[in-house]
């Protein structure tokens, strides 16, 4: 989800953030079609920008060259946004209440986003102005999705939170990792017990039939290990980026990032026909998906026509003249990520995408062509007494759900408003695989098996 509403929340403070280069690291596609991570310098003054260009490509390098990110680099733009500060380096206080201070030099350089160590009290923790940073990006790229700010000093630090702050120490590009860990996965610590609550990394469940990483257990060394600091909580690996610098996410952070990845960005770039056109019905109709694949591609697509599967896993298809009713007719196209590093029950349910094109045939052999796109979570799956359909980029206006058994009887018909995440009940149903229908317009737009348990 890009972030255009800070435009309204933040005018007038967007009016005032100054405008500054933005330089493409990575350029895989348009912004609208593509997670935007924006690296900003802070205490890099005019003559240092050459500099901070070489740390930003330094990071970026190294981000797209480690697991998930490296699997789903096609996903990804990368800019450098070359913010001038009036004097160069970070902030430090000397406050800090877990050293001996001063561990380095007391100093007070005026930077763009006030970026300084010692934040709450912990020399390492450097952070800056969160409001300014939003400004500043809402006036330069406001269709960015991840941000972190690189400080121009070389003492070791970095702090997580609603972007990632870090320094241009050595270490530099994997405390980034680690930091984005936080602010783009909302993922915890496991190196130490921070006191934030339940995450997807961290719980106080221990019973391995119940706990969120349960589909893991065993594999990769996922376990279930308690906390030094506090035995009452527990993290799922010994050995984990989240805990040690250097080392590659666990199973489980990784699962958690892919998630994030599919949430922010369906797999479809392109697709054509767009839009409406007319054309004769005695040619041959041509349908094309450009998709953006991870590496090695794990997409499994489906082309449906008229409820009947004629083609997997291929980027086009052909509509020949005679399979084609009088009347309207639905090609329906799903798309889903059958990547191994995502164990979530039932995936293939939760980030679905579709495209529905509906071709209206006539007796004089002219076809006028409309297409959407969709994006959908049906959940829980397996469900027991109820399921939400879930969609995105859908208007406010109600769509039909039908639910048919698996000899195609329907069994139960609904209107929800799939922006409401209205349930439908099913506590009644006998315990089988059905087939999920929904319809906009009288047009398909989804077609997916559900489980009742």
């Amino acid at each position: 989800m890009k972030y255009f509403y800070l435009l309204l929340v933040l005018i007038s403070g967007a009016s005032e953030a100054q405008i500054f280069d933005l330089v493409p690291l990575v350029q895989n596609g348009s912004k609208d079609k593509r997670i935007n991570l924006v690296i900003l310098g802070d205490g890099y003054t005019a003559s240092e920008q050459s500099a901070f260009m070489e740390d930003a490509t330094f990071v970026s390098d190294y981000l797209m060259n480690k697991q998930p990110y490296s699997n789903y680099k096609n996903y990804f733009n990368v800019y450098a946004l070359k913010v001038i500060s009036p004097q160069s380096g970070v902030k430090h206080p000397g406050t800090a209440s877990d050293v001996t201070e001063p561990v380095i030099p007391v100093s007070n350089p005026t930077n763009y986003f006030n970026t300084s160590y010692d934040t709450s009290g912990t020399h390492r923790c450097i952070y800056g102005s969160v409001n300014k940073v939003t400004q500043t990006l809402a006036a330069n790229i406001p269709e960015f999705d991840m941000a972190l700010i690189l400080g121009n000093d070389t003492e070791y630090g970095g702090c997580g939170g609603t972007y990632a702050f870090l320094s241009r120490n050595e270490q530099a590009p994997d405390v980034a990792y680690h930091e984005l860990g936080h602010s783009f996965g909302k993922l915890a610590d496991e190196y130490w017990f921070s006191g934030s609550g339940e995450s997807p990394n961290k719980t106080k469940t221990s019973d391995p039939e119940t706990v969120r990483w349960k589909n893991w257990l065993n594999t990769g060394s996922v376990g279930i290990y308690q906390f030094s600091e506090n035995t009452a909580w527990y993290r799922p690996h010994q050995n984990c980026e989240m805990r040690y610098l250097n080392k590659q996410f666990c199973n489980v952070c990784k699962e958690t990032l892919v998630e994030k990845i599919h949430t922010v960005k369906n797999p479809i770039d392109s697709f054509t026909p767009t839009n409406t056109s007319t054309i004769s019905t005695n040619s041959n109709i041509d349908l094309v998906v450009n998709l953006i694949l991870p590496i090695p591609n794990t997409l499994k697509s489906e082309w449906k026509v008229n409820g009947t599967t004629i083609q997997n896993d291929v980027s086009n298809i052909t509509i020949q003249p005679d399979q084609l009713n009088v009347g309207n007719n639905t090609v329906l196209f799903s798309v889903y990520d059958n990547t191994t590093m995502v164990r979530t029950n039932n995936h293939s349910t939760i980030h679905l995408s579709t495209i529905s094109w509906t071709i209206s045939k006539t007796q004089l052999g002219v076809s006028d062509i409309k297409s959407n796109e969709y994006d959908f979570v049906l959940y829980p799956n397996p469900a027991k007494d109820y399921f939400i359909l879930e969609g995105k980029s859908i208007s406010n206006e109600k769509i039909k759900v039908e639910i048919l058994d698996s000899s195609g009887k329907l069994i139960k018909k609904q209107n929800i408003d799939p922006n409401q995440k209205d349930k439908i009940d099913i506590s009644r149903l006998n315990s089988q695989n059905y087939i999920i229908n929904a319809y906009k317009d009288g047009q398909l737009i989804l077609s997916q098996k559900m489980i009742k348990n």
